[in-house]
């Protein structure tokens, strides 16, 4: 189960040093490495760190980037919520042939562009057959998406609210787990969801519209071809409050 995998992540860590506490002086973005990694390595940082404090069932590729043996950030690619958030933007868009960009994580005082180019780098050693990214960003966390300004993403507004599961620890997950857990543990099978959330002290939250950032990925022929579907929907990038500092 994905919080029990969470969970012991959390414990490893704690047991032990991830990456030095260094200054970085001399130190710049041409130098960082970027690798592909396993789930596993990616989960310890990003239940640790990242602030939903979960690591998506969907994730398919993990990257970390790297100052020499010096961890720089861990990036995390999966099918997020479904295709149906893909379709709604390029309605031709194929299985296979997107991902969401769904956990980014860089520990303080790196140097200057050290998650862009992870962004990109690891972006770039993915599939080729994948056309588009999608990536959102959460404006209740006073969250607006700077870094995929930065890199060049295209924002196409809001993505509807909708339900998530929220557990007894605050954490929220999306309602696709109810049934995700039913497929892992056949002894709750023939549960309801309302059975499956009373046993583990789930409850519905309604989750707020999140902005949304589109990067294209495909040779030059595809990119037009999808840039004149979300054309009508670019719009300019909102901005952070100066008041408030993005995580």
């Amino acid at each position: 189960m994905t919080k029990v995998f969470d969970d012991n992540s959390r414990a490893l860590f704690s047991s032990r040093l991830f990456y030095d506490d260094i200054a970085w002086n001399g130190t710049c973005v041409r130098d960082m490495v970027v690798k592909k990694v396993t789930v596993s390595f990616a989960r310890e940082y990003i239940s640790t760190y990242h602030y939903t404090k979960t690591m998506p069932d969907s994730t398919m590729f993990c990257f970390a980037g790297f100052y020499g043996e010096s961890l720089a950030g861990v990036i995390v690619f999966g099918m997020g919520s479904g295709k149906n958030q893909y379709t709604a933007l390029i309605p031709t868009i194929k299985n296979g042939e997107y991902l969401e960009l769904t956990r980014l994580w860089s520990p303080d005082g790196m140097p200057r562009n050290t998650e862009s180019k992870l962004i990109m780098t690891s972006i770039s050693m993915l599939p080729k057959q994948i056309k588009i990214i999608i990536s959102f960003a959460d404006p209740s966390r006073n969250h607006a998406g700077t870094i995929y300004q930065a890199t060049n993403f295209y924002y196409c507004g809001m993505s509807a609210g909708g339900k998530v599961l929220v557990t007894k620890d605050g954490i929220e997950k999306h309602p696709r787990l109810l049934g995700i857990y039913k497929m892992r543990h056949p002894e709750y099978k023939d549960f309801t969801s309302e059975q499956l959330m009373n046993m583990y002290g789930w409850t519905y939250r309604d989750s707020s519209p999140k902005h949304r950032y589109i990067l294209l990925t495909g040779n030059k022929r595809e990119r037009k071809e999808m840039y004149n579907f979300i054309a009508p929907m670019i719009q300019p990038y909102p901005k952070l409050s100066p008041t408030i500092l993005e995580n």
